[in-house]
């Protein structure tokens, strides 16, 4: 029997990691379902800011078991997408953005014209927070997208919650196709306890995320100005500085209190062991369609301080951290202080307590299935 084989576009992919949760996303989706279906990667030899990747380009490379083609610039054009539509003998075209010139509007016009399933996956870009950042040229954009691109019977959206299929249906309208397939994750990193010390009055927190205005690093960097005579409490950051104007502000806080350190980007492979240095994941973030880095610090073991505008809810009966508004400071400043008064008895319960969310909540059978659902519909 064939193998129904699929040709992925995303702007960005491994080795290239400053982009953060939507690599991650792809990546684990094809490690769970290689074995089922045959997939390949169009993406660019260049990382978020730039930098050019040490690949060959435009030829297809082999990553981690994985097809990929990384492509300069100049061949990034429909005469080069239809030479590899031809090649791979295509079912299924699957593309992991919604404002991308090159790998999205250019091929999805295009392949409209074969009888080939076209898969959208917005990764969030439809929520409030989102569509919010450049808001008139996004709004300019899904008028036109609606009228004159996307093509209701031809194309099927991946969901990645029910929140998000909402969103899509809000900005699209009716009778388009939605499929819900919760992002897949990494498998959990086991966290030697011994080597964790918890005591009162001590609260080591850590920001991994890009820095820009929707992460919302200002509003923790504020926190810890809050509780200046928290001594104990500190806050390492680690992400590509993405915007200037915003970083200036941030920076501004953390150069006049030492309990606030900037330590640059760490790579991908390195996440999960600098995790575990400390006690609790931080991100006050205005918007999350599903949130890698939240995953990866409960799969790391670690507790999670994190804002409503995320899947992840009722966080506190969990025993795995707090989900909080917003709209009240003062009600992250006291969940800090909760924190900071926990013993090393309290905060192992705590860290079991991730491991027991994980295995319920995102690690289950149905999480792979709905993945299949997303090419099999």
């Amino acid at each position: 029997m064939s193998t129904t084989k699929i040709l992925i576009f995303i702007d960005w992919f491994y080795p290239a990691y400053k982009a953060g949760g939507p690599l991650k996303s792809v990546f684990n989706l094809v490690q769970a379902l290689k074995k089922e279906f045959d997939f390949s990667i169009v993406t660019s030899n260049r990382d978020l800011d730039g930098e050019i990747l040490e690949v060959v380009p435009n030829e297809w490379s082999n990553y981690e078991g994985i097809d990929v083609i990384y492509l300069t610039k100049e061949k990034q054009k429909r005469k080069i997408y239809r030479a590899i539509f031809e090649e791979k003998k295509v079912d299924v075209v699957y593309y992991n953005s919604l404002f991308s010139l090159n790998f999205l509007l250019k091929p999805y016009r295009l392949f409209k014209q074969y009888e080939v399933k076209q898969v959208i996956c917005p990764r969030g870009m439809f929520g409030e927070g989102s569509l919010a950042v450049k808001a008139k040229k996004k709004k300019v954009f899904l008028s036109l997208a609606k009228r004159y691109i996307f093509d209701k019977k031809q194309t099927i959206w991946h969901a990645t919650s029910e929140q998000e299929a909402k969103d899509i249906e809000k900005n699209l309208g009716r009778g388009i196709k939605v499929v819900i397939a919760q992002n897949l994750s990494s498998q959990p990193i086991n966290r030697d306890l011994s080597e964790v010390t918890k005591v009162k009055n001590e609260l080591k927190l850590v920001f991994i995320a890009r820095v820009l205005p929707i992460k919302n690093l200002l509003f923790a960097l504020e926190l810890i100005q809050e509780l200046k005579e928290e001594k104990g409490l500190t806050l390492d950051i680690y992400g590509p500085i993405e915007e200037e104007t915003y970083w200036k502000k941030c920076k501004a806080i953390i150069e006049r209190d030492d309990r606030i350190q900037y330590r640059g980007v760490v790579k991908p492979q390195d996440i999960a062991t600098t995790l575990q240095q400390y006690h609790f994941y931080i991100l006050p973030t205005l918007h999350e369609n599903y949130g890698h880095s939240i995953v990866e610090a409960l799969l790391a073991g670690l507790p999670i301080v994190i804002s409503q505008a995320t899947p992840w809810s009722n966080l506190k009966l969990a025993g795995v951290g707090a989900d909080l508004d917003m709209g009240d400071k003062a009600e992250w400043m006291e969940y800090l202080k909760e924190a900071l008064a926990l013993t090393q008895d309290d905060y192992e319960q705590m860290v079991q307590n991730c491991y027991a969310y994980v295995e319920e909540h995102i690690l289950s059978a149905k999480t792979i299935e709905d993945a299949r659902k997303v090419f099999k519909n």
